[in-house]
Parts: structure tokens; sequence; C-alpha cells
């Protein structure tokens, strides 16, 4: 699985540092969609929102969610020139807008985050786990 060209430019960008800073070694940057006031980033293992500014605030410049079953992203309704992404892990939830003209870029994250979910399910199943 190849980056898409707007992953490729997140890491040539101001974010890019930090993101390369947290990525595992054997990790890659899937997807990536600007938002408003940060970016969205799906890697082979975690889904990131990386700040706006995120080299400057270490610790609170990124959040991450490991790619399980309990993780839960769902689109929202776009409205007024943007629309939201909804994350949910266990008790704590985080919104995201996103522009509405990188909507279908959101949507397309989503949809490869679901499908990597239900490919680990679906292993765990298999391994009687």
């Amino acid at each position: 699985m190849e980056p898409s060209e707007r992953a490729l430019g997140l890491l040539a960008g101001p974010s890019g540092a930090v993101l390369r800073a947290v990525l595992a070694p054997t990790e890659r940057l899937t997807h990536a969609v600007p938002a408003i006031g940060c970016t969205l980033a799906l890697t082979t293992g975690r889904l990131l929102i990386i700040r706006d500014g995120s080299a400057f605030r270490p610790v609170s410049g990124i959040r991450e969610w490991p790619l399980d079953p309990a993780l839960d992203v769902r689109p929202g309704l776009v409205r007024h020139g943007s629309g939201s992404v909804t994350i949910r892990h266990g008790r704590e939830v985080t919104s995201v807008f996103v522009p509405s003209r990188e909507w279908d870029s959101a949507l397309n994250l989503i949809g490869a985050l679901r499908g990597r979910i239900r490919r680990i399910v679906a292993e765990r199943r298999s391994d009687g786990a």
C-alpha cells in the first residue's frame, strides 16, 4: 500500500518532522487529511491528530489511537463549509472539523480505517483469540 500524495505532502511539511519522530520503524503513513487546526493521519497501526504547531507542544500536539475494535470513527454532517469527524475510543471522544473541500479525503481515510479494523477482528477470530 503506497501512501497518497497528500500523505507524502504531510511528511514534507512542518508537521512531518513531528510525525516522523513518532512513527514506529515498521509503521507507514497511508492517509493524511488537512483539518481545521490540525491534520488527521492514518498509519498502518494508528490514527493520529497532529495539531498545527505541534513542534512547539510535543506533549499535547499529537493525539493517537491504536487501530483496534474499540476505535469508532464516524463522519458527521457537512455544514457551513466544514464537516465533523467524531473519534471515540472507550469513554474518550474527540471531534475534528474538516473543510468541505477535503471531505472526500476524510471519508476515504475513515473507510480505510474501518477496513483495517475489520481485518484485525477477522484475524483475531481465525487465531482463536
